[in-house]
């Protein structure tokens, strides 16, 4: 077997490997929109190089037929791009967005790293029966006196409202005051810019009238982000630039 043959066959094993973890990133750890704005297609790039990559043009390098030590150099390969995936999905894992969070007519994206940076331990995703991200509404007290001694405890701390979990609630529960709070049309018009809104109801149907949008905040993109109105399902993000949330 030459070197050529034999890269080709650990590239045809990676390509299995790479279609079950391709099916993480795309469908559980980054689902729908997530993947396109909050980092699953870098996660993506980590795993490509290192399983479709690095481990083949290894083998392309040392692989020799009759060489001696090859099944020692071919182990080692292996192992290496075992342990370099291992490292690379632990990361694309890590940061997978984990709640997805409205609070004062903007949606936000966060992860772990998300709270840890507002001194938060991430919560604990065992509770919630939706898969994450797991989509809630960060609520304040409705007494007035209670509520502004919420926000003087959370502003003491500078601790944004959206990323409090105990003011959590599900998003399906409180979807009456998602709706009233969307963008107006005139204003996502107003930042419409790139012409953006005439190819995205070209591709998902409608009037902007039928939709409501909402700015999301995610580690790389800031567009916004439409809820369908007749049944309450997110569609798609629109890549209007969205102003900055609290």
């Amino acid at each position: 077997m030459s070197r050529y043959q034999a890269a080709f066959y650990h590239l045809l094993i990676s390509l299995v490997v790479f279609v079950g973890l391709a099916y993480l990133v795309l469908f559980v750890w980054y689902p729908d929109f997530f993947f396109t704005i909050d980092g699953g297609w870098e996660g993506m790039r980590i795993i490509i190089f290192v399983d479709l990559v690095l481990g083949p043009c290894l083998t392309l390098v040392v692989y020799k037929a009759g060489k001696k030590g090859l099944k020692l150099d071919l182990t080692c390969i292996g192992l290496l791009q075992v342990t370099c995936l291992a490292a690379g999905l632990y990361v694309v894992y890590s940061e997978r967005p984990t709640f997805f969070i409205f609070y004062d007519g903007h949606f936000y994206s966060a992860n772990g790293d998300t709270f840890e940076r507002y001194g938060q331990t991430p919560p604990l995703l065992e509770p919630y029966t939706s898969p994450a991200p797991i989509a809630v509404i960060a609520k304040v007290p409705e007494d007035p006196i209670e509520e502004a001694d919420f926000r003087q405890a959370l502003y003491a701390k500078s601790i944004p409202v959206w990323i409090y979990e105990q003011g959590f609630e599900p998003l399906e529960e409180n979807f009456d005051q998602v709706i009233a709070e969307t963008y107006s049309e005139e204003e996502l018009i107003d930042r419409d810019s790139d012409q953006q809104i005439k190819p995205w109801l070209e591709k998902h149907g409608g009037t902007l009238s039928d939709y409501a949008f909402y700015p999301i905040h995610s580690r790389y993109e800031n567009p916004f982000i439409a809820i369908r109105r007749s049944d309450n399902q997110f569609v798609d993000v629109i890549m209007i630039p969205a102003p900055l949330g609290l």
